[in-house]
């Protein structure tokens, strides 16, 4: 690699995201630094970490380091071994590595990508180590990570870590901390297209609140993906480009911080979102496109025509057809949504729509402004089941309001939706993490007007005062029971170990803060597997809710098989984690109770 002393900014990723596609933050500023008549260039480290641990399983395992905050270290010598308890080698030469990327890349400046608080740790101790050796290159943080606060889940047990290395931590956002500790020269809020070549001007404040306001979205450049290896990523059946249409939301979901990351919606024509989608495959033979907005469909008129567009591209020229997935919302029935409509969206290369159900309580789903009802869910999953449109679908439980009927409306939902994961309509679902309580959403800024009471500094301890027997070791019997249902239904799930490893260590590092805060001793009981719906002898399932699978597998005995079939050659983290369950549930059962 040669050095290249006239490069203005330096943009990377840090460990940890998901590599199922480059990340886009990074390729976008580069372009806009460009053509700004600036020069910068792109770097993700989370290939690095990938080449060192030599297989995607082990950078899964690598990854919980990086995401975690485990017991103490003795004496720690540096910020590696005080932040760190595993790995550590592997970790020292990654970051060896990527200090000597960035040395002989010379940048003047380096900014990096702080995608969420996965990537806290990392970016920390690269930025201790620059500071240590004493480069003489200038740091500013970016990203959603950067505004918000520590480790996320782990953040009391994170801050107390940063007080004994570095002597103090302020109450503020992850950037703020990095910028009081001297670790970092600017932070950079928000939206940071037309901020970062104020910075490279010499015209920025130490901390900046850029604002999606004052961008025109149409006059950004396209993404510029040229420094990528696009083939060392772990796609899904092939190659995928992530690209942004949109930023903000027209939804204000109760539990969701999007609209305090952008408090309105801004969106492209659905034009020019598809002139960038061709310039992109043409450039790079690339015909799968991931669309990172809040929803896809925020704008109908720009939504509708991006579909007209992309429908007549791959109707004239099906050799070079081009496809689309990304998140988007459910709205209630309507003559606007006809059968031409849902031809148009098929037609367009739209797949793998990402839609978050949430809940299969329409009293729940009211009470977080989700703005629409089962039967309108049930109706578009019919609808995308006679085109062949797929879809993925995002649940969590125990929101505050959900009493033991909404989540057995829930449940019913899984029993009835098994059908369209066997006909390969649901491509898979996610059970989330129980609903964790965080600052700043519309949720948090009514919690005292609907009783809803909350510790502070910590996510998962809160409880609504008229559903007082949602403690936290119910949210994991329930999270539990539905991880039972959709096993023995074989409903494909993704992300499961993740979101199971992320609730052992809430329990392990919690325990004492959570028996105290709900007066509570773990108490679930397992009941006697009655039809051997899973291979454990007791699971948590109540005996009604084990009654309804069963009949529902009496009645369709082939839906599991097909299901099975229809991921079979698919590389994807579609998998029931028996390790983790067992571990999880053990910390939450009463032990030696079960229930005949």
């Amino acid at each position: 690699m040669q050095k290249s002393s006239d490069l203005d900014m330096l943009i990377v990723s840090v460990p940890v995201l998901d590599l199922q596609y480059p990340p886009s933050s990074p390729a976008v500023i580069k372009a806009c630094v460009n053509a700004a008549g600036f020069r910068a260039r792109t770097l993700d480290l989370n290939l690095v970490l990938l080449d060192l641990c030599g297989s995607k399983d082990q950078f899964w395992q690598v990854q919980y380091n990086f995401e975690n905050v485990g017991p103490p270290a003795k004496d720690p010598a540096d910020p590696l071994e005080a932040f760190f308890n595993q790995d550590r080698e592997l970790i020292r030469t990654w970051l060896d590595q990527s200090i000597d990327k960035i040395q002989q890349l010379s940048p003047r400046w380096l900014g990096i990508s702080v995608f969420s608080y996965k990537s806290h740790k990392s970016c920390l101790l690269l930025c201790a180590e620059l500071r240590r050796r004493g480069l003489p290159v200038k740091i500013v943080l970016g990203g959603r990570g950067a505004s918000a606060y520590a480790l996320g889940p782990d953040h009391s047990k994170f801050k107390l870590r940063m007080r004994s290395w570095f002597g103090e931590y302020p109450p503020r956002n992850f950037g703020e901390v990095m910028l009081h500790l001297g670790l970092c020269d600017k932070v950079i809020h928000g939206d940071g297209e037309n901020a970062v070549i104020e910075l490279l001007a010499g015209d920025t404040a130490n901390s900046v609140s850029a604002r999606v306001e004052d961008i025109d979205l149409e006059a950004i450049p396209f993404v510029d993906f040229d420094d990528y290896d696009l083939k060392s990523y772990d796609y899904v059946n092939e190659p995928i480009i992530p690209i942004t249409g949109s930023k903000g939301c027209v939804r204000k979901c109760t539990f969701c911080d999007i609209p305090v990351l952008w408090p309105r919606f801004r969106y492209r024509s659905g034009e020019h979102i598809a002139r960038e989608m061709i310039h992109l495959y043409r450039k790079h033979g690339v015909r799968k496109f991931y669309m990172t907005d809040s929803l896809v469909n925020g704008s109908m008129r720009a939504f509708t025509e991006f579909l007209t567009i992309l429908a007549d591209h791959n109707t004239k020229e099906p050799e070079n057809a081009l496809k689309w997935v990304g998140q988007y919302i459910t709205r209630p029935r309507s003559q606007q949504l006809d059968d031409d409509y849902y031809d148009l969206l098929k037609q367009s290369g739209g797949e793998g729509l990402t839609i978050g159900v949430e809940s299969g309580s329409d009293a729940v789903r009211a009470h977080m402004k989700k703005q629409f009802t089962t039967v309108d869910i049930d109706h578009e999953l019919e609808q995308f089941d006679r085109r062949g449109i797929v879809c993925v679908l995002l649940f969590f439980s125990s929101y505050p309001t959900e009493t033991w009927q909404d989540f057995l409306e829930t449940v019913d939902m899984f029993v009835r939706y098994q059908k369209y994961c066997a006909s390969g309509t649901v491509y898979k679902l996610t059970l989330g993490t129980p609903y964790t309580h965080h600052a700043q959403t519309p949720l948090w800024n009514m919690q005292n007007d609907i009783g809803l009471g909350s510790k502070p500094g910590s996510d998962i301890l809160w409880r609504l005062a008229s559903n007082p027997d949602l403690t936290y070791y119910e949210r994991i019997r329930r999270r539990l029971i539905l991880q039972e249902v959709a096993q023995a239904l074989g409903l494909p799930m993704s992300r499961n170990t993740a979101e199971l490893n992320q609730m052992i260590d809430s329990i392990r590092n919690n325990r004492e803060e959570i028996n105290e805060y709900f007066d509570q001793l773990p108490h679930a009981q397992l009941h006697a597997n009655l039809f051997r719906l899973t291979d454990h002898a007791y699971i948590l399932m109540p005996p009604a809710i084990q009654q309804a699978v069963r009949e529902q597998l009496d009645r369709y005995p082939d839906f599991p098989e097909q299901i099975r079939s229809k991921h079979a050659y698919i590389n994807d983290d579609i998998q029931f984690d028996q390790n983790s369950y067992l571990v999880l549930r053990d910390l939450i059962i009463e032990q030696h109770a079960v229930t005949p």
